[in-house]
């Protein structure tokens, strides 16, 4: 990961991000600032499942959407804490999300093997006005983006994967890190590698 991309990861703040004007598979993401602060903060793990449930709607069917690369920065760091918080509920969810993490690092893998568009030059393109929804933006819209594959650019459309994959390669090092889940970290770094 080149020092850009990792400054502007660690800079990230959820509720300076415009979840309202991202889609889903199923809507927006306007929920997403309240739901992140709930897996950020819980270790109920029946919570959590659900909450995430709730958010999961950035991937469907193994497609990513808009709010995937901005999302995961969030769960890597959630994983973070998971994992130094050394609780039996906290190591529940965290394998949980590894388990997730695994599937979207193939899913990205198999975006690759794809033909594909180069993807917007910086992560922070994705938020320019241009590719976001409307302030007020209505079903009509919303509609328009899944009947018309030409409403998303191509080069937006891939870096919802590329920059998901560069997101997801801090995994095996955070795992590295706590000298845990070896073999999920080989695992995603085998399918991060190209």
């Amino acid at each position: 990961m080149n020092k850009d991309i990792k400054e502007y990861i660690d800079s990230l703040k959820s509720e300076n991000i415009p979840w309202h004007r991202m889609f889903t598979a199923y809507g927006t993401a306007e929920d997403y600032d309240e739901l992140l602060s709930v897996l950020e903060q819980t270790l109920d793990t029946e919570e959590w499942e659900e909450t995430y449930d709730a958010i999961s709607d950035f991937e469907h069917q193994s497609t990513m959407f808009y709010p995937a690369p901005f999302v995961l920065v969030f769960l890597v760091r959630i994983l973070e804490k998971l994992l130094g918080s050394k609780t039996k509920s906290a190591d529940i969810i965290a394998k949980k999300l590894i388990d997730q993490f695994t599937y979207y690092a193939q899913i990205c893998s198999e975006a690759d093997e794809m033909e594909h568009s180069q993807p917007l030059e910086k992560f922070s393109d994705m938020l320019d006005d241009k590719y976001l929804l409307s302030e007020e933006c209505d079903e009509d819209e919303l509609e328009e983006i899944f009947e018309d594959p030409d409403a998303i650019p191509d080069d937006l459309f891939y870096s919802f994967y590329y920059y998901s994959k560069i997101v997801l390669s801090q995994v095996p090092e955070i795992l590295d890190k706590f000298r845990k889940y070896n073999d999920e970290s080989e695992a995603i770094k085998e399918l991060l590698k190209n």
